[in-house]
């Protein structure tokens, strides 16, 4: 099992969204499917562009997380952000360490 959380403005809103997977790729297919509802342009990403972060990983008692790590995407749209940048950036938050704290 596997929690994502997408990256919000604040805590609470980013834990409201919070969704259980039973794998890595069950949640990418969801990533995929959140970000395109609704949009009528060209693809965006695909769950090849999504990464884990394992460097990212903290233990984040806030929540019950004890392994959360950032989910990145390599590239947005036409925008490469591994030549632009060199990183991935950070779009949610996923552990598979974690109790569901209310």
């Amino acid at each position: 099992m596997i929690i994502f959380r997408p990256h919000r403005g604040g805590l609470e809103a980013s834990m409201q969204e919070a969704r259980e997977f039973n794998n890595v790729e069950e949640m990418k297919a969801h990533i995929v499917k959140l970000w395109h509802e609704g949009w009528h342009g060209p693809e965006l990403f695909t769950a090849d562009d999504i990464v884990i972060d394992d460097k990212s990983e903290v233990n984040d008692e806030r929540i019950g997380w004890e392994d959360s790590k950032h989910v990145c995407v390599k590239r947005m749209g036409d925008e490469d952000y591994m030549k632009k940048h060199g990183v991935p950036q950070c779009i949610g938050m996923c552990a598979t360490k974690y109790s569901l704290k209310t």
